[in-house]
C-alpha cells in the first residue's frame, strides 16, 4: 500500500483540505451560476452543478491522497470495529435506497437526467466520504483524537459542507434543517465504515441514497411515506450505535 506519512499538524493538513474543497466547489458554483434548489433540473444543470465542481475536488482529493499516502488507511482504517448488530444501520439504508431507486420515475421525460445522475452522485459519494471518514478521520486519529471527537468532529465538518447551500439560492430555514440531518447522516456512515471495515461501501450507500433522493425530485416522483419512515429508522439507529462504535458504551 505504500509508505504513508503522517504530517506534523495532521488536523490541521485534513482541514486545511476540507475548506479548499468547500472554495473548489464554492467558486465554481458561483462561476457558472449555479442554484442549489436546481441541481437536477437538466442535463446540463447537473453538469454544471454536480458534475464539473464535485469531479475537481475529487481530483483535488485523489491527488492529496495519493501525496499522503494515505490510501489504505482512508478506505480500510484499522478494520471492523464496533458490535455486529450495528450493520443494521447500512442494511436500513440499503433498503431505503433500493425503495427509493425503484420509485424513481424512469417513464418520465425528464427522466433523460438519471445517467447523468449516476456520474455526479458516484462522485458525491466517493469526494464527501474520502473527505469526511476518509482524510479527517485520519488526520484526526493521528493527531492523537479520542473516537469520540473523531465521530463529533468529522460528522459535525460533514453537516457544515451543506452549509453554503443557502448562499446558492437554498433558504437559511432548510438549510439549516439540512445541516442536522447531515450530521445525522454522517453519523450513518461512520458508523457503516467502522462496522463494514471498508469505506468503499459507504462511498457507494451515500451515492445511491442521492441518486434516489435527487431522482425523485427530478421525475417529479413521491417517495412513499413508509420508506421516508425508514431514513429515520436507519437515522435513529446510527445515534443509538455509534456509542458503542466508539466504545463509549
Amino acid at each position: 500500500s505504500g509508505a504513508s506519512m503522517t504530517p506534523e499538524h495532521p488536523v490541521a493538513v485534513v482541514v486545511g483540505l476540507f475548506v479548499a474543497y468547500m472554495l473548489v466547489v464554492g467558486v465554481l458554483w458561483k462561476v457558472t451560476g449555479t442554484r442549489y434548489d436546481a441541481l437536477a433540473d437538466s442535463r446540463a444543470h447537473v453538469v454544471r452543478g454536480i458534475i464539473l465542481p464535485i469531479g475537481v475536488g475529487a481530483l483535488l482529493l485523489a491527488i492529496a491522497t495519493t501525496w499522503l499516502g494515505w490510501w489504505d488507511l482512508a478506505l480500510f482504517g484499522d478494520g471492523r470495529f464496533g458490535p455486529t448488530w450495528a450493520l443494521i444501520v447500512p442494511a436500513i439504508m440499503a433498503v431505503v435506497v433500493v425503495a427509493n431507486i425503484v420509485t424513481i420515475d424512469f417513464r418520465s421525460p425528464k427522466a433523460d437526467v438519471i445517467p447523468f445522475l449516476v456520474i455526479g452522485t458516484l462522485l458525491v459519494g466517493f469526494s464527501e466520504e474520502l473527505l469526511s471518514r476518509g482524510l479527517l478521520v485520519v488526520g484526526l486519529r493521528q493527531g492523537g483524537a479520542s473516537e469520540l471527537v473523531v465521530w463529533l468532529a468529522t460528522s459535525t465538518l460533514f453537516a457544515l459542507l451543506h452549509a453554503m447551500n443557502a448562499l446558492f439560492g437554498q433558504s437559511v430555514k432548510m438549510t439549516v434543517t439540512q445541516i442536522v440531518f447531515a450530521f445525522v447522516a454522517g453519523t450513518a456512515f461512520y458508523v457503516t465504515f467502522m462496522t463494514t471495515g471498508s469505506l468503499l461501501v459507504a462511498m457507494i450507500l451515500h451515492a445511491l441514497w442521492d441518486l434516489g433522493a435527487l431522482g425523485i425530485k427530478a421525475t417529479g416522483a413521491q417517495q412513499k411515506p413508509a420508506i421516508g419512515l425508514l431514513a429515520f429508522g436507519s437515522y435513529a439507529a446510527a445515534l443509538v450505535s455509534v456509542w458503542f462504535v466508539i466504545g463509549v458504551l
